[in-house]
C-alpha cells in the first residue's frame, strides 16, 4: 500500500501491528527470545533489521531511550499511516464460503460525556459490517478479531471494548436473515 509517496510493505505493516498489540506500545530494539523464535533464518533477521531501519528513516517509528534501554515506538506519522491501513484492512475481511456458525460480538462501555469516542467505535463497526443488537452491543458472523484489536489499540480503547465469539444469542435468527446466512 502507498501512503503519500511511501510504500508500506508487508513486513512494515506487521511490525506496526506488533508494536500496537504490545501493552506499552514499545518493542525492545534488540531481538528478544520471542523474536528469535519468529525469525528462523539469518535472512529473515536481516530483513527485519533492514525494515526497522527503513521505517525509522521514513519517520514511521522512532527509537526512544527509556531507562537505559533502546525501545522502538510508533511515531505520530506512523499512527496516521496505521489509521489508513486500518481502513484498507476492512476490505480484506474475506467471508468464508461456509459460515462457521459462530457470532463475533463487540460490546463497549463508554460514558455519555465521551460521545465522540462512541461515534468513532460505531463508525468503524459499521464499516466492517457489524449490525447493532442493542445500544452498545454489535454482532458480525465472520472472524475479525485482528481488526477489532487494531481499533482497540489504535484508539486506546483496550479497557472499553470487549470482543467475544459465541455460538448463539437470543436474536440470532433475526440476524441470520439480515446477514443472509
Amino acid at each position: 500500500m502507498k501512503y503519500k509517496g511511501y510504500r508500506v510493505g508487508s513486513i512494515e505493516r506487521e511490525i506496526l501491528k506488533v508494536i500496537l498489540s504490545v501493552k506499552d506500545r514499545e518493542l525492545p530494539n534488540k531481538y528478544s527470545e520471542s523474536f528469535s523464535d519468529i525469525f528462523k533464518t539469518a535472512r529473515q533477521k536481516y530483513q527485519y533489521s533492514e525494515t526497522v531501519n527503513r521505517m525509522e528513516k521514513k519517520g514511521l517509528i522512532q527509537f526512544v531511550n527509556k531507562y537505559g534501554e533502546l525501545k522502538i515506538t510508533i511515531s505520530p506519522k506512523g499512527h496516521r499511516i496505521i489509521k489508513s491501513l486500518m481502513l484498507s484492512d476492512y476490505k480484506q475481511i474475506k467471508r468464508p464460503v461456509k459460515w462457521d456458525g459462530k457470532w463475533r460480538m463487540v460490546m463497549f462501555d463508554i460514558p455519555e460525556d465521551k460521545t465522540k469516542l462512541r461515534n468513532i467505535i460505531r463508525f468503524h463497526l459499521k464499516k466492517i459490517g457489524f449490525l447493532q443488537v442493542q445500544g452498545s452491543v454489535w454482532v458480525y458472523p465472520y472472524p475479525c478479531e485482528e481488526i477489532i484489536t487494531i481499533i482497540k489499540t489504535n484508539f486506546n480503547f483496550d479497557d472499553e471494548i470487549i470482543y467475544v465469539t459465541i455460538n448463539s444469542f437470543d436474536k440470532d435468527l433475526k440476524f441470520k436473515k439480515l446477514f443472509k446466512l
